[in-house]
């Protein structure tokens, strides 16, 4: 029923999206684009026809071939390019006299926008969304052509994969000359029972048509079925200003509350009046849920404790590049949430839209983040951050303050000035004195300023008062754990520390008014005397925990590796032995992994010489049971059962024990045979879980999985296609082959992978080799329908293909 509930309002509010007066246009298809420098390309009547035809969400780099020495590590070697976007369009005689805007969600980086060759702006942050006004420029009786020039060639503004050019969607946007301004709506639920809650909502009114008059707003409340639960009028006579806000209040009975059970959406619809006359609609989705927290329980949700358990994200989708496609995002998503996240945290800058979206329709809290260091970094150098920084923000929060899954705003990750450092460029030694703490206040006022209905932090390093750090201190150890917090912690509503989840208990006693986020955190391999980061404190007080990363993301590697991969999914889309190891600490549900640490002595020695620093890895894992006659091998039992007993061939090799309080991973040693080995996983003395590995024969064929069927022929919806090879019982061969993929019909390769983290592959291509029997092909439709067929070929085996239906 929720889902037919949720299906009805979706339609009820894209009937909207186009009203009287005015529309909202997705402005993605048919863009031309030419790499590098194009002069004149901002001329209305430049030749662009060898140009390549793009659609966007469109990224640039990640076609680029790995260079060492022109590219960066924290790239993931791809190329710094530049280039441009051109495209044509139309107006008609019935937009005379209305506004016409134009709205770019995130251009990477440093972007010059011109409508009819006329310059509009420059945008230099790449993670934040712009808006210009084309009406002073806009022809009714010809076309009209937008321009964009992108320039990426300014290394390290970034420590992570930025991708370039326009990735996310841009918007066209016609309305009357008297209109709701964008993002003009601000949505707070400050009483929430379940059997009533308190709405208010403000809505800012351009009046830009000259002369003054009577404005009117309606608003409805549509309840998640679409249904009017609350309605009201508001009526001012606008003089002498542009603009004017309304403030209204609405009483919902027995609302239906969002939670990450049943994330419940609801919206409001503004309708405006000049003069009694029509002017058009504005639509606001939001949630009707309650956020407090509490020092001695955490965070609560409508008034239950709620662990906020997940990873952490950055913005691009693996293999397809940084481009923000709605379906990519959802994929990821829905991965964990079957391993039993709740949430996530955005790092460490304005994510897209669509991801949070997203999250309030699935479910899943959001700790969303505007910065990384607080240094000209994002600008290439070209701006102090004191000078831009209240912008910035601004059109943060402004954005993303009426989704319902943002529970809490984040405002720095390990700022340089927590460890006395400062941006040489435009600052001095003074500017780190007070080592950040002057900085944050100023900047936590500022948000709460701009929205008071949430907490804000930032994500400390992970250093104590004066910046002594633990790896300093292993032989004092006792010691370091009696020092103080830095002078920031005592300066933002909720205390978020990257890797310092040991702390909490300690510092839980010493300040108990204080709120706790292990918001970055790792597995601990070979770090000291640290666990597992789940185990290292009380979770009934702390707010939540967020593992680096939630999925496998491009850059901050080191050669021949091309991505950070120690996430609970790699880059081919898998969980991972860490996957594995927070799925059995995040649910309830029985689980069981059976993993075969990797016995060959090279491999296993280039992954130990590859990571000096291993705290956020596990040991190097292996899917499979095919291995050399009388090996030992050592095998890992991942589970949180009580216990588990290991057969082999029928054979058991005995039972063990998990201790409760520390790592959810049993070890055997055990003398290979081939055959079946039998994992079973009990729960007082009760079988509940099994997981077997078979030895596989020759490889005859490919299997093609995809993650579903049916697509939209919208230009931007993906399939993921698990590519194995199998025996004639079905089973995977860990062998290496390279496949060969051919895409006929309204679809393009989007990206290839596998999980061979140090593969000299592109991430584009229409071949990838397969790592220990598997690889991944990823495809996006075109804006036509029909079918796709997707065939897959290797020497010596049977080839596979693939049918797939793509309809409006």
């Amino acid at each position: 029923m929720k889902k037919i509930y949720l299906f009805v309002f979706l339609c009820v509010f894209c009937m909207f999206h186009t009203v009287y007066g005015q529309s909202t246009q997705l402005f993605n298809a048919d863009w031309k684009f030419a790499l590098h420098e194009q002069e004149g390309a901002e001329a209305p009547d430049f030749n662009d026809q060898n140009w390549e035809t793009v659609s966007v969400p469109h990224d640039a780099s990640i076609k680029g071939k790995f260079d060492r020495k022109t590219s960066t590590a924290a790239n993931g070697y791809l190329p710094f390019q530049q280039g441009w976007y051109r495209k044509s369009f139309s107006l008609s005689e019935q937009d005379k006299g209305k506004k016409v805007f134009i709205n770019f969600e995130g251009v990477y980086r440093d972007s010059k926008v011109w409508i009819n060759g006329e310059l509009l702006g420059r945008n230099l942050n790449g993670y934040l969304g712009f808006e210009y006004d084309l009406t002073p420029y806009i022809h009714l009786d010809k076309e009209n052509v937008i321009a964009v020039h992108y320039d990426n060639r300014k290394k390290r503004t970034s420590r992570w994969y930025t991708g370039e050019g326009i990735y996310r969607d841009v918007w066209l946007h016609i309305v009357n000359p008297v209109h709701v301004v964008n993002q003009g709506t601000y949505v707070t639920t400050p009483f929430v029972t379940h059997e009533r809650a308190k709405i208010i909502l403000e809505t800012e009114v351009a009046n830009e048509s000259g002369t003054e008059g009577e404005i009117t707003l309606e608003t409805q409340i549509y309840n998640p079925s679409g249904a009017v639960v609350a309605s009201k009028t508001s009526v001012v006579y606008l003089q002498f200003f542009k603009t004017h806000t309304f403030q209204q209040d609405f009483q919902v009975i027995n609302p239906e509350l969002w939670d990450t059970e049943t994330p419940n959406l609801y919206y409001a619809k503004s309708t405006i009046r000049c003069n009694g006359e029509l002017q058009g609609d504005y639509n606001t989705r939001f949630g009707i849920r309650d956020i407090a927290f509490a020092p001695d329980r955490g965070l609560l949700l409508n008034d239950n404790k709620v662990f906020a358990q997940g990873g952490n994200f950055h913005h691009d989708l693996g293999c397809l590049g940084a481009v923000a496609l709605k379906e990519g995002y959802r994929h990821r998503l829905q991965l964990l949430k079957d391993m039993g996240c709740n949430s996530i945290r955005l790092s460490h800058n304005p994510h897209a839209r669509v991801l949070i979206e997203l999250c309030d329709e699935m479910g899943i809290l959001v700790i969303s983040e505007s910065y990384d260091k607080w240094t000209s970094q994002y600008y290439g150098g070209e701006v102090a951050f004191r000078e831009v920084w209240k912008t910035d923000i601004e059109r943060f929060i402004k954005r993303d303050r009426n989704h319902p899954s943002v529970y809490l705003w984040s405002v720095g990750n390990e700022v340089s000035k927590q460890r006395k450092m400062f941006d040489k460029k435009f600052e001095t030694e003074a500017d780190g004195a007070y080592q950040g703490a002057d900085v944050l206040k100023e900047l936590v006022a500022y948000v709460h300023e701009l929205d008071p209905s949430r907490k804000v932090t930032a994500a400390l390093f992970p250093g104590r008062k004066d910046d002594n750090l633990e790896w300093n201190n292993w032989d004092n150890h006792n010691e370091f754990m009696k020092t103080l917090p830095p002078a920031m912690a005592f300066n933002m509503d909720v205390v978020s520390w990257n890797y310092t989840g040991n702390f909490f208990d300690i510092d839980h006693k010493r300040y108990p008014q204080m709120l706790f986020i292990a918001s970055e955190t790792a597995t601990n391999l070979d770090f000291g005397n640290r666990k597992i980061s789940m185990l290292e404190f009380d979770k009934s007080y702390v707010v939540g925990h967020y593992y680096w990363a939630a999925s496998s993301y491009l850059g901050e590697s080191v050669w021949p590796n091309k991505s950070w991969e120690r996430s609970f999914y790699g880059m081919d889309e898998q969980m991972t032995p860490i996957g594995h190891i927070y799925h059995s600490l995040y649910n309830d549900q029985p689980k069981l992994k059976l993993l075969v640490k990797e016995p060959d002595t090279v491999k296993y020695k280039a992954w130990e010489n590859h990571y000096d620093n291993k705290r956020w890895s596990w040991f190097p894992m292996l899917n499979h049971w095919n291995f050399n006659t009388e090996a030992l091998l050592e095998v890992q039992t991942i589970t949180n059962c009580d216990e588990v007993e290991l057969l082999l061939n029928g054979t058991s090799l005995g039972n063990k024990t998990l201790t409760e309080g520390e790592e959810p991973v049993l070890y055997w040693n055990v003398n290979y045979k081939a055959g079946e080995l039998v994992a079973i996983g009990k729960k007082h003395s009760k079988i509940v879980v099994r997981d077997t590995l078979v030895t596989a024969s020759k490889s005859t064929r490919i299997k093609l999985s995809p993650n579903k069927t049916k697509l939209n022929a919208d230009g931007a919806d993906l399939v993921y296609i698990q590519v194995s090879l199998r025996d004639n019982t079905g089973h995977i061969v860990p062998e290496k082959q390279l496949i060969q993929f051919n895409v006929k019909g309204p679809a393009r390769i989007a990206g290839v992978a596998n999980s061979d983290i140090f593969s000299d592959e592109s991430w584009q291509g229409n071949s990838r080799s397969t790592t220990n029997g598997t690889c991944l092909v990823v495809l996006r439709t075109t804006t036509d329908v029909g079918a796709i067929e997707l065939s897959a070929k290797t020497k010596g085996i049977k080839s596979a293909k693939l049918v797939l239906d793509v309809g409006k």
